[in-house]
């Protein structure tokens, strides 16, 4: 209906609304969900936010309110690096967040005892829709296939985005119980 469009305020800005209602998609089968899908050229580094209103068939609307943040070109940020359950006994799931979605990212892992002795090495490509990733996992054994044993470990996590080279890198603590 006129004036019922999907639309988008950036940082506040009513006088410029952004029309959505073209980059919306519904989900096949369901009539309550869809993906709605642009891309917010030429931001300038910093806070921002951006608020959806959006109106359904029975002339209801709603909206929501996202805020984010757009770093400076260039940087890599690695942010809530976890593994998951920490401690654990059978395996643990590697998780962490990052600023390049949609990015195809060279994941190393390398799990050292607090000696200081390299115990295990992860290589893995990921590619997420998204800025989270949890798809790698640890399973307690060494790289030689033996289980190693109960105690507390240091990991130290390096992404690379395979599109740009940008790389970031973490170090984080796991406890393996036995």
């Amino acid at each position: 209906a006129i004036g019922h469009s999907i639309i988008g305020i950036l940082d506040g800005d009513e006088s410029n609304p952004i029309q959505l209602n073209e980059f919306y998609d519904t989900e096949i089968g369901d009539y309550m969900n869809g993906n709605l899908s642009y891309i917010l050229r030429n931001l300038e580094p910093g806070l921002h936010t951006i608020k959806i209103k959006a109106w359904d068939t029975y002339n209801n609307s709603s909206e929501k309110t996202l805020n984010f943040k757009v770093l400076e070109s260039g940087n890599f940020e690695l942010e809530n690096v976890l593994n998951y359950p920490n401690p654990f006994i059978n395996y643990t799931e590697f998780w962490f967040n990052h600023n390049r979605p949609n990015e195809s990212l060279d994941v190393k892992i390398y799990i050292f005892s607090v000696s200081g002795k390299l115990v295990k090495s992860i290589n893995q490509l990921v590619q997420t829709a998204g800025s989270l990733s949890r798809s790698i996992t640890w399973d307690g054994k060494d790289d030689f296939g033996l289980k190693v044993g109960k105690g507390v470990y240091v990991y130290k996590i390096i992404v690379k985005s395979n599109d740009t080279g940008a790389v970031a890198e973490k170090f984080e603590k796991l406890v393996l119980l036995q």
